[in-house]
């Protein structure tokens, strides 16, 4: 009684081992139709002026708040390569010249710092 008692544990413990291996091609998939939506970032805007007070100081970071020629001209150059920023930055009626910096999140999407 022993024996099938330990049998019955020891499959119920296996059986989701081997429906992962079944289901890791799906995984495969659906991670490989993700790269098409990265190569579009979604794009937030944040103005610094609105985050002055004591409580809203860490919103940005001070790479952001006070840029260096650095950090403006990689802005810059992000600006020119990734189109959907500048479609962003015209459909708000920003200029371009008022980037600080351009930031990229976890999910692969773009955080635009303006001044």
């Amino acid at each position: 009684m022993k024996k099938i008692v330990t049998l019955v544990l020891a499959a119920a413990l296996l059986a989701p081992i081997g429906t992962g291996l079944a289901t890791g091609t799906a995984y495969a998939q659906k991670a490989h139709s993700n790269r098409a939506a990265n190569t579009n970032p979604r794009v937030t805007v944040i103005i610094i002026r609105d985050y002055i007070g004591p409580d809203d100081f860490q919103q940005v970071p001070m790479t952001y708040r006070f840029p260096s020629a650095q950090t403006y001209a990689k802005g810059q150059e992000e600006i020119r390569n990734v189109p959907n920023i500048r479609a962003a930055l015209q459909k708000r009626g920003i200029p371009a010249r008022n980037v600080n910096g351009v930031q990229t999140a976890f999910n692969g999407g773009k955080i635009v710092y303006v001044k």
